[in-house]
């Protein structure tokens, strides 16, 4: 479910229904309250501080006029139509959802009370209702944005299991969407560069915090994870840095990712977004780079023989028309084009590997382009 700010009847648009809002008790204080007056529409996160928001997503988390039946609902015939779709990815259960009536109740501020009073009891019912109609499809869940920080019971994400419960600890996606905060509390205007100080904190300190954060959760809840969002910017220099640092975190954290934005005609977006990776790795991976200003592609893995499918590397043609590379593999390896798609490179274990049994064996790729 996508929403921001929860309901038109606040601002912005409809996540939930406006019927079932309509439904809620009225908060204490009318919207905008405490603000003075509603945000303008460039700054309506803005929207979440009003108690009119706050207290409609406590209302929604507290099941009040049967809101998370109502929702169940929704998920279990979103499941049963489009369970069956190979192109469906996944559900996501809410979209950059609020900690709840943080003025009633303070400590929801705190990541980790919001995710264990509030979240993990609802993704757990929705959880319940998809997996009744639909046992495989992947279930992405998400924390408040500011809970992928830090860990910890009070300062993490909160969440003790995955939707409902270990069990579906394979088919389910920790989500997590990654701004810059001074960036986004002070954006670089024109087309200027980012500041050392700022590009220290954004790339040494909360960049690394939120990938680090998200390993250590996972392996605790187990699972996976998605880089949901990240972007949402222009052609800027800014923009671009803030890509370049982003996606290099994501290829070194092995971290699926969905760029947030509209890039048509966006030349210098587009040319950072298509980059060489892999999307499938037979065996356990060491080492996975791109450095998109020499085009060259590195990986290094385990190779795991018992595994009867290739390493999977797509290579985009913007960036390598006409197949202009050069591929180099270990002898353990060989490759081939994928005859059903040229953009896909085959990757798989030599006739000499084969040879040598269970023997532990690293394998490397590399791709340059043609000089």
């Amino acid at each position: 479910m996508h929403q921001d700010v929860l309901s038109s009847r606040v601002q912005s648009y409809d996540g939930i229904p406006a019927w079932l809002y309509d439904k809620f008790p009225a908060p204490a204080h009318a919207y905008p309250w405490p603000l003075n007056s509603a945000p303008p529409v460039g700054d309506w996160f803005f929207g979440y501080i009003t108690e009119a928001c706050s207290h409609g997503f406590q209302c929604l988390y507290d099941n009040v006029s049967g809101a998370v039946e109502s929702m169940s609902k929704f998920w279990r015939l979103v499941a049963k139509t489009f369970g069956g779709y190979s192109n469906v990815l996944g559900y996501e259960l809410i979209n950059e959802p609020w900690a709840g009536n943080y003025i009633a109740n303070p400590f929801l501020i705190l990541p980790g009370i919001a995710g264990s009073t509030n979240l993990q009891p609802l993704y757990d019912k929705l959880a319940k209702a998809i997996r009744s109609v639909d046992e495989k499809t992947l279930i992405f869940y998400e924390p408040v944005t500011w809970g992928v920080r830090l860990n910890g019971k009070y300062v993490g994400t909160g969440f003790t299991h995955v939707p409902g419960g270990d069990s579906y600890r394979d088919r389910s996606v920790l989500s997590y969407h990654y701004y810059c905060i001074v960036l986004s509390l002070d954006p670089v205007p024109g087309n200027g560069t980012i500041p050392i100080f700022e590009r220290v904190l954004c790339d040494d300190i909360e960049g690394p915090a939120v990938f680090e954060s998200v390993r250590v959760d996972l392996l605790r809840l187990g699972g996976s994870a998605f880089l949901t969002e990240f972007g949402g910017c222009d052609d800027s220099p800014t923009c671009d840095e803030q890509l370049r640092w982003a996606l290099g975190a994501a290829d070194e954290f092995y971290q699926s990712w969905a760029y947030w934005g509209a890039v048509r005609d966006q030349k210098t977006t587009i040319d950072r977004l298509a980059r060489v990776y892999a999307r499938a790795i037979a065996g356990k991976p060491i080492l996975n780079m791109y450095v998109p200003e020499r085009r060259y592609f590195y990986l290094t893995y385990y190779i795991d023989t018992t595994i009867n499918e290739p390493t999977e590397i797509f290579v985009p043609n913007l960036h390598f028309p006409k197949a202009s590379y050069n591929v180099t593999v270990s002898d353990t390896l060989k490759w081939k084009v994928d005859p059903t798609n040229p953009n896909i490179l085959l990757v798989e274990p030599s006739d000499q590997l084969l040879r040598n049994g269970d023997a532990v064996i690293i394998g490397t790729v590399e791709i340059n382009p043609k000089m």
